[in-house]
């Protein structure tokens, strides 16, 4: 909330009220006990932004110390404790947001074509630069990933050197993403690749930061998770599908590994972040069988 004119008097569950005026701009977190009135005339602005695009940036800022977005959600709750903030921006900020957030407010109330949605994020982004500066936050270490966290991540690092992938490597990329459930060796690779297997690795791991093993178990995962989500089938089946086999149970502890959650979990409850309501497919099943019962 942007103060333009006057005061605000804020109740903020404290014993005195805090005073908001001309360049004082106030932070509320989702399901904060905050109230405010006017004295007298008052202009504000009011920005409501979602919790989880909040937190996809916090990911992206601290992408070599946070192995995922649960972590960022973590590193959000430590590094900002307080529920409610009180920023003293000034009024030079003021002034020079004046035309951001007015324009903030005009596309917010238009469709959201191309070039209005990505407009209407340059002048957010602008307006939390200007923010950025006066946050309180709390001082907390942040150690460096360690090589396991990194090695076992979903998608391929994305902190490593750029370099131009070898056309060995991206013809291994590609067969395994098309042979997905081939029970795939390293020699067999290699072989299509006509290096040694040695040599593959290497030259795999410049190319994606992994090496071909860790990379055919992401993509594994990737599609056992999506089948999870969209198919009913067995989690047997689904392991058989995407190249493991059920009784060693090497599905179940990957997938653990790389998910945060057992397979059964996952399809109960979804990702490790998400609440018991949803968004599994027992969940969305149940919701769908309850809507068809009332409308019946």
């Amino acid at each position: 909330m942007f103060v333009r004119d006057g005061t605000l008097i804020l109740d903020t569950g404290r014993t005195r009220p805090a005073f908001a005026t001309l360049g004082d701009t106030v932070l509320v977190a989702a399901g904060a006990p905050f109230g405010y009135r006017a004295e007298g005339a008052v202009t504000t602005t009011t920005l409501l932004i979602d919790t989880d695009y909040l937190i996809e940036h916090l990911f992206w800022q601290y992408l070599d110390l946070i192995p995922d977005r649960d972590a960022a959600r973590e590193l959000a709750a430590k590094l900002y404790p307080d529920p409610i903030q009180l920023l003293r921006l000034g009024e030079q900020s003021a002034v020079r947001l004046a035309p951001t957030l007015d324009e903030l407010g005009t596309l917010t109330e238009t469709n959201q074509d191309a070039a209005v949605y990505f407009r209407t994020h340059a002048l957010l982004l602008t307006t939390l630069e200007e923010i950025a500066p006066h946050l309180h936050h709390a001082p907390i270490e942040m150690p460096l990933l360690t090589a396991r966290e990194r090695a076992t991540r979903v998608a391929s690092p994305r902190w490593r050197t750029f370099r131009p992938i070898s056309q060995e490597a991206a013809r291994v990329a590609e067969l395994l993403h098309h042979s997905l459930a081939e029970r795939w060796r390293i020699k067999d690779l290699a072989a299509h690749a006509c290096l040694s297997s040695s040599q593959l690795r290497r030259v795999f791991k410049d190319s994606f930061g992994v090496s071909p093993m860790t990379y055919l178990a992401i993509l594994r995962v990737q599609e056992m998770a999506r089948l999870i989500r969209e198919t009913n089938e067995p989690i047997a089946t689904i392991s058989a599908r995407v190249g493991w086999a059920p009784q060693d149970g090497q599905a179940s502890r990957t997938f653990r590994r790389y998910m945060g959650a057992s397979p059964s979990s996952y399809r109960r409850y979804g990702p490790p972040s998400t609440s018991p309501e949803g968004p599994g497919i027992e969940i969305r099943q149940a919701g769908t069988q309850n809507a068809d019962s009332r409308s019946g």
